[in-house]
């Protein structure tokens, strides 16, 4: 036993003074009265005295016993018990959803088992429980009793992201080596390797289940210009001999694609598809079906080929007319007095035509002749009646499929050297196209105008212009896509994000998004309810690779911390204020019932 405050025994200093106040007693007097009704009214005029022995009656030592709990209750009084506190894991990842050979999924066989280890627990101690996928986390308040565990057990559904297992793995090592924690009750898809800690009892259910898979699914636009869009797929095959898999690509609710693929045992496929039609909303499905149906479908949308948004600032803002025939882009021109750089985060990038920015800015960008004086990317420039190309990098993105002798340019300006933008076309006076990077992102600077655009009217400059701007745009790279359990940024004026499931949920700009533990298409609300599609995939073979489930590698605490029993601190505050308040009101009782039948006497 042992106090958490001991300090506050010094309040039993207050014990004293009540004796004091008990040494206040009444002077009795002697007064002839004519009847007892002139005695009751000469009460009010009786005198107290200090002095002589206290009259230590029932009440005194009542009241003495009821602060001595207080000063008790104040200082926290506890005694050590000993505990058995159970931690419950539920793995609730993707892999989870697989069906069995009994026809129950993974995630039902472990939420029976846990549910009869529970119960062979005898409901004893108390009980946690966590989840763990995408990132372990606890899924009911800390310590309940076991029916309300079981009900939060109930309450779990399986996600459609898969584990972190590094994460898992040290999540499992750190509730082993918890004093806190008795026992740590493991059910998953992932057997443990040995040594395995003594304070976890592992269930694994994840049984060899043959299984199909769509790996990815991405799309890319090949050139700025192109309609048509690459689609690309991986798909992969976990059974025990060849499988004939068909995939079938819809756009907007149309086939669009089609493939027969032949794959051997734990074979991976890539499927190429050069040129699909443009749709908002592409889906992929795998068939025949198998034992996890969430790793057959996968979507794509035109929002990660979406239109490149560009911010035109120059004096003649005719001169970006020209632009909006280049199918995928889409141009908003602004002179120099009405721009404010507060707009760039709306766009992907920037072109300034005669100008520059006031500060660096967060975007992509390309400065087409800047003036001189520019304090902001401090480019040295040289104006010229006629520009002269002298040379240029063959196997630059810039350069690609540009005849620079076919090119007609007017006067100019050349460049000097630049600290961080390297030359990629240059003249006898110097560097003409200029391209780095600064702060993540990409700047190029052209000491002649491109503009307007012409296309076929000027094939040489057309061709250039479109490498730049793709080249600032990041085209022609096949990105991951999004996948489940994996944050994003909210991208600028956002404002909401309506989910696969049709839940609305509010978005910040600039801020992660982590609600996307359920694959499908996302939908990005901004301004005048302006709707983008965004897919969100498993995309995780070795999720769906449920013949083989990798071990997972918990460290084992040292012996001393996993023999020693879990003690734990049992309040006796709470007892103390029940006492506390029965004496309050037993003597509040006893002293009204008292003073009635005082009253009520003759």
């Amino acid at each position: 036993m042992g106090l958490l405050y001991p300090g506050a025994l010094v309040f039993f200093a207050l014990v004293p003074a009540l004796v004091l106040a008990y040494l206040a007693r009444e002077r009795p007097s002697r007064v002839t009265v004519s009847s007892v009704l002139a005695f009751r009214a000469l009460r009010g005029f009786r005198r107290e005295r200090f002095g002589g022995w206290p009259r230590l009656d029932w009440m005194f030592f009542a009241e003495v016993l009821i602060l001595s709990l207080v000063v008790l209750a104040m200082a926290s009084p506890f005694i050590w018990k000993r505990s058995s506190p159970l931690a419950v894991v539920i793995d609730n990842s993707a892999a989870m959803q697989a069906l069995t050979p009994s026809g129950k999924t993974r995630f039902d066989i472990a939420r029976e088992k846990l549910d009869a280890e529970l119960s062979a627990e005898n409901g004893g101690g108390e009980i946690s429980v966590y989840t763990t996928a995408p990132q372990p986390r606890r899924v009911a308040p800390p310590f309940i009793t076991l029916t309300e565990a079981r009900l939060a057990l109930r309450r779990i559904k399986p996600t459609d992201a898969p584990n972190d297992q590094t994460t898992l793995e040290n999540f499992l090592s750190n509730l082993a080596s918890e004093a806190r924690v008795a026992k740590v009750i493991f059910a998953g898809a992932n057997a443990l390797a040995a040594p395995v800690p003594a304070r976890i009892h592992p269930i694994a259910v994840g049984d060899a289940v043959v299984n199909a898979a769509i790996g990815s699914f991405t799309l890319r636009r090949e050139v700025l210009g192109a309609e048509a869009l690459h689609a690309s797929l991986t798909i992969a095959n976990f059974s025990p001999e060849t499988r004939t898999l068909d995939l079938v690509v819809t756009g907007d609710g149309k086939e669009v694609a089609h493939a027969r693929e032949a794959l051997g045992v734990r074979e991976t496929a890539t499927l190429e598809f050069p040129k699909i039609p443009p749709a908002r909303i592409y889906q992929a499905k795998l068939a025949p079906d198998d034992a996890l149906a969430l790793d057959n479908v996968a979507y794509a949308t035109a929002g990660s080929v979406k239109n490149v948004s560009i911010l035109f600032i120059g004096p003649t803002p005719a001169d970006a007319d020209g632009l909006n025939s280049i199918p995928g882009v889409a141009v908003t021109a602004k002179s120099p007095d009405s721009y404010s750089p507060d707009e760039l985060g709306n766009y992907d990038l920037a072109i300034f035509e005669y100008a520059t920015p006031k500060e660096l800015p967060a975007v992509n960008t390309m400065l087409v002749m800047p003036p001189p004086g520019d304090p902001v990317f401090g480019l040295t420039v040289t104006p010229t009646a006629k520009v002269e190309i002298a040379g240029w990098h063959t196997t630059d993105t810039l350069t690609d499929s540009v005849n620079f002798r076919l090119l007609s340019l007017r006067g100019g300006e050349y460049f000097g050297t630049h600290p961080w933008m390297s030359q990629v076309v240059g003249g006898d006076g110097g560097a003409l196209l200029l391209k780095g990077e600064r702060g993540a992102h990409r700047f190029v600077a052209t000491g002649f105008n491109p503009f307007p655009y012409l296309g076929r009217r000027n094939l040489p400059m057309s061709i250039l212009t479109l490498n730049a701007i793709s080249y600032l745009a990041g085209l022609g790279s096949t990105s991951s896509g999004y996948r489940t359990g994996q944050p994003w940024l909210v991208p600028a004026g956002v404002d909401r994000v309506i989910l696969p499931s049709g839940k609305k949920k509010v978005a910040h700009p600039g801020t992660l998004f982590t609600d996307v533990s359920e694959q499908g298409v996302y939908e990005l609300v901004g301004p005048g309810d302006a709707r983008t599609p965004r897919a969100v995939n498993l995309a995780d073979l070795t999720e769906s690779d449920l013949s083989s489930s990798p071990l997972l590698k918990v460290e084992t605490p040292n012996s001393a911390s996993a023999a020693a029993p879990v003690m734990e601190k049992s309040s006796l505050s709470d007892y103390l204020l029940f006492a506390i308040i029965a004496l309050t009101a037993l003597e509040a009782l006893i002293v009204y019932r008292r003073r009635r039948i005082v009253e009520a006497a003759p």
